[in-house]
Formats: structure tokens, sequence, C-alpha cells
């Protein structure tokens, strides 16, 4: 009886000590709120939308062009990314209906990216990984937004997101 209560006392705390409340999701959502953002590109950026457009001519694919909305959604999640450490695609589901609501995207597509020091080296990362090359040669996408951060080691986070209007 005593083993089954230390077992129930160690689960209830864990559940206690480890779950995320409704609270918390909340306050992840609302960093979200992307109207506020500004939206500013770096000279890498322009690197990276040059390397996926040559590319994407090279398999007679349209050129894509830059889309502000996408591009803030883009910058809060590097941010996201930097703050939490890791690189991920958490919360895309929050980036895909923002995009829906304010330009009515019909599609959303993202690739995200890490520690890569110059456009090159991240485009060709991507363009070795099937996924990520499968969303750049997706041939509906129109549009593009783009984000390169650092953090405060120098290190690069990447966020790109692909969208059909």
């Amino acid at each position: 009886m005593k083993k089954l209560s230390l077992i129930l006392i160690i689960m209830i705390s864990s559940l206690l000590i480890f779950s995320c409340s409704v609270e918390d999701e909340n306050l992840i959502l609302d960093s979200y709120n992307t109207e506020s953002i500004m939206v500013e590109y770096k000279t890498i950026d322009f690197e990276i939308l040059d390397l996926i457009n040559m590319y994407r001519t090279t398999i007679n694919l349209e050129p894509l062009t830059l889309l502000n909305e996408a591009t803030r959604e883009s910058i809060v999640h590097n941010q996201y990314m930097i703050n939490e450490g890791t690189v991920s695609h958490d919360f895309f589901y929050v980036r895909f209906q923002n995009l829906v609501e304010a330009v009515e995207a019909k599609k959303v597509l993202e690739n995200v990216g890490y520690g890569f020091c110059n456009a090159e080296s991240v485009v060709n990362a991507w363009l070795n990984s099937d996924g990520h090359r499968a969303n750049i040669e997706n041939p509906n996408i129109t549009e593009i937004g783009i984000s390169s951060s650092q953090d405060t080691h120098g290190k690069y986070y990447f966020t790109n997101i692909f969208v059909k209007l």
C-alpha cells in the first residue's frame, strides 16, 4: 500500500511539474502576433531568395516573390527558435492559420535551418534534403517569406515560409 501511495504521489507530482497549462500555450500563441513586426530584409535573405530562384529556374519553375506577411511569420518563428535554443516547426499551424487569414493562403510550407554561416550553405543543405527540396520545387508555390536571425553567439537560425495564394 505504501508503495502504491508513493507511486501515485510521484505521478501526480510529475504531472504538476511537467505539464503545460492552457495559460502557457496562450502566452506562446500571443507572442505570434505579427501585425507589429517591421519587415527589414538582410543581405543574406536576398542571397537566399536569389539562390532558391536560380535553382527553380533551372528546373523550369517560376521564381518566387517576397511576401512580407510570410516574412513576419518567419521573423517571429526565428525568435521563438532562438529563445528555445533549438530548431523546430513548433506551432506551424499558427503560422499557417495567420497566413490564411492575412492573405488567404491556399498552401503553406516551411523550411527551417540552424548553424549555417551563409546563404549558399543553408540552401545547399535544403537542396540535399528530400523534404526541404520538395518545398523549394513545389510548382504551386508563388511567394516566400524569409528570415535569417542570429542568436547571441552569432549562430544563424533560418525560416523560409513558402506560400500559394
